[in-house]
């Protein structure tokens, strides 16, 4: 038994049940996050917009690790980032906000 395991067990079953959604959210969330990171790795743009971008990476992983965390804001501005990424690769220059 691991300690999540066993943490969930003292909590009751139904910390199992709330617990098992955050981890299917949590592991959605996750996979965007290596996507994104994988597409920022690829980006042949010039280094002002790269660090822009990588910087609003960096935000949104810190964000994602407070306490206070907004799974949906941060999807939200995750999705935003993407976006601007792969218009960076396809050569626009808009905003990068």
């Amino acid at each position: 038994m691991s300690e999540s395991e066993s943490a969930r067990s003292e909590l009751g079953p139904q910390a199992g049940s709330d617990a098992g959604a955050v981890s299917a959210e949590g592991d959605t969330l996750a996979a965007r996050l290596l996507a994104v990171q994988r597409v920022l790795r690829g980006l042949n743009v010039d280094q002002d917009m790269r660090i822009k971008l990588h910087l609003r990476f960096m935000a949104i992983c810190t964000s994602l690790k407070m306490p206070e965390a907004n799974l949906p804001n941060c999807a939200q501005r995750l999705d935003r980032l993407m976006a601007d990424a792969e218009r960076a690769r396809g050569g626009e220059t808009g905003g990068c906000t």
